[in-house]
């Protein structure tokens, strides 16, 4: 009798393992190609942009900008940019605060997104948004083109900015 429970529990697992291992997972492929980031810091503005270095990729650039507005607000925007018209082009953008600047990093809420089908070029802007004063903040971008099902991604975050 223990013989044959030992024997169903091997063939139970081993047909689980097997039914695991041949199902299939369904997405898009997604790659990030090669690039490199640009990292610009000044008195009230920080950015990163993003160039891709592959020729014939479809993602060319990805820029992700953090600026002071009136005291109490920052702008945020993101733009990505496709080497020729695509099926997608999509650039969300967060919002992140720290106390130290460097660690301890909280996402808001809130995010800005734009999605462009047939087009070349995704831009989004934040408009004044109400931060947490005596903060450091930073914006981080998500960058990606779409064209036939394969998609190239890539993301973008600048260094820390303090409002007080």
């Amino acid at each position: 009798m223990k013989r044959n429970w030992k024997t169903k529990g091997t063939l139970v697992l081993t047909g689980i393992f097997l039914l695991g291992s041949s199902l299939t997972v369904c997405a898009e492929d997604e790659v990030t190609p090669p690039g490199y980031h640009v990292y610009d810091v000044q008195e009230d503005e920080v950015s990163d942009a993003w160039y891709g270095i592959a020729r014939g990729a479809y993602l060319q650039g990805g820029l992700c900008k953090l600026t002071h507005g009136a005291t109490g607000y920052a702008l945020c925007s993101g733009t990505t940019f496709a080497h020729r018209e695509s099926d997608r082009v999509y650039v969300r953008v967060y919002l992140d605060w720290s106390d130290t600047g460097t660690g301890g990093w909280t996402t808001y809420d809130t995010y800005w997104t734009t999605i462009e089908t047939k087009d070349s070029y995704a831009n989004v802007t934040s408009g004044p948004f109400k931060i947490k004063r005596n903060k450091y903040h930073r914006a981080r971008g998500a960058h990606s083109v779409t064209q036939d099902g394969y998609t190239e991604a890539t993301t973008t975050c600048t260094d820390a900015l303090y409002f007080d």
